[in-house]
């Protein structure tokens, strides 16, 4: 019986669709709502929801929520700071619960075939897969499976430069994503874009 971790891009909606194609059991998709979640990935989530009426998707979130956090304690980390601590708190309380009906329970991570290293450092208290890993899935791989399934996420993976389509405000992106978010997005971030260019 699988978890999915489930972010909306294109490695974890891989990972789901050739789950169910090869007839694995799903127990649930796990959905951390982090509120800064680009336009076309809750579109892509809700036309997967469409189509995939026999799974169940789950959505956690922390109900204080990131601006309460980001105002407390300031920019998450790149690092990893305290954006990633919520989210990871709320997912492991989602599997904990599931895991005293189901002990044998297994969560499946979205991380592809280039991220080896990274998957290598996950330790948790239950049982974890990495299918994309298994299946020497990269993420170039991934996406061009998700364009072929018919999933084109209503564009975004053409014009962020580096494809990272977390948080819109994501600590990790690039000088040059935030310039294309500020394109694509104007009504997200001409703030923090203001902010990079002053050095700040």
């Amino acid at each position: 019986m699988n978890i999915v971790s489930f972010s909306g891009g294109k490695d974890s909606t891989a990972m789901l669709l050739i789950m169910l194609e090869k007839g694995e059991n799903v127990h649930s998709v796990l959905w951390f709502d982090t509120e800064r979640d680009f336009v076309e990935i809750l579109n892509h989530i809700q036309l997967l929801k469409k189509h995939l009426p026999q799974i169940r998707f789950i959505t956690v979130r922390d109900y204080l929520g990131f601006d309460f956090w980001k105002e407390r304690y300031g920019e998450a980390h790149p690092s990893g700071g305290w954006c990633t601590a919520l989210k990871r708190n709320a997912c492991n309380k989602y599997v904990n619960l599931i895991k005293h009906d189901y002990p044998d329970i297994i969560e499946c991570i979205g991380f592809s075939a280039d991220e080896e290293k990274r998957a290598n450092k996950i330790n948790k208290q239950w049982k974890i897969r990495f299918p994309l890993i298994e299946w020497g899935i990269t993420e170039k791989d991934a996406l061009e499976y998700c364009y072929a399934k018919g999933y084109n996420f209503d564009g975004i993976y053409n014009w962020m430069p580096s494809k990272r389509v977390s948080c819109y405000d994501c600590p990790k992106q690039s000088k040059k994503d935030f310039i294309a978010i500020k394109k694509y997005h104007p009504e997200l971030l001409s703030k923090k874009i203001d902010e990079l260019r002053e050095g700040k």
